[in-house]
């Protein structure tokens, strides 16, 4: 993937933000706003926004602004950052929040432990959806419509109350 041999986690980052932004860039309707933004509190950082107009053969099923958070991490993100970007999402008065993750997001999906409790949590309590992408995800991605075939079945998977990854 685009960014192993990278000598930093700054340079790992973004290029698992580079792969990011040109998979859903090439969706329709959908466009880049942001990258890289820090609030002009310098408290915030959001990795990437993109605009969904929510055209028929793209996202029509997402909300009009989706924000990731990327995190090309050796190992699974924590609770604590799963829980920072919950609350990066309801500050922007969001109502869904993608977070990339390479290797996922600890705990047992199925019982709904550690990062994947503060999923279930955030969804149960304010309707803050939370979507996880996984390295193997994006591996698997072939063309466009398997971008909206992994979001349709993420978003999809959440709301049932599937696991998480």
């Amino acid at each position: 993937m685009q960014g192993d041999a990278a000598a930093t986690t700054e340079e790992k980052g973004a290029a698992l933000e580079d792969v990011v932004h040109q998979s859903f860039c090439k969706l329709r309707g959908v466009g880049l706003l942001r990258r890289d933004q820090t609030n002009n509190a310098g408290s915030s950082e959001i990795d990437i926004l993109l605009y969904n107009q929510r055209h028929p053969l793209g996202l029509p099923f997402l909300p009009d602004y989706l924000i990731f958070e990327c995190k090309n991490w050796a190992t699974p993100v924590d609770s604590a950052t799963v829980d920072g970007f919950v609350a990066k999402v309801r500050s922007c008065r969001l109502e869904l929040g993608i977070l990339v993750a390479a290797n996922g997001v600890t705990g047992d999906a199925a019982q709904r432990t550690a990062a994947n409790d503060i999923i279930r949590r955030a969804f149960d309590r304010d309707n803050i959806k939370l979507l996880v992408i996984t390295r193997t995800d994006i591996e698997a991605l072939r063309c466009i419509d398997d971008v909206i075939a992994l979001m349709r079945d993420k978003f999809g998977g959440l709301i049932m109350g599937l696991a998480s990854v």
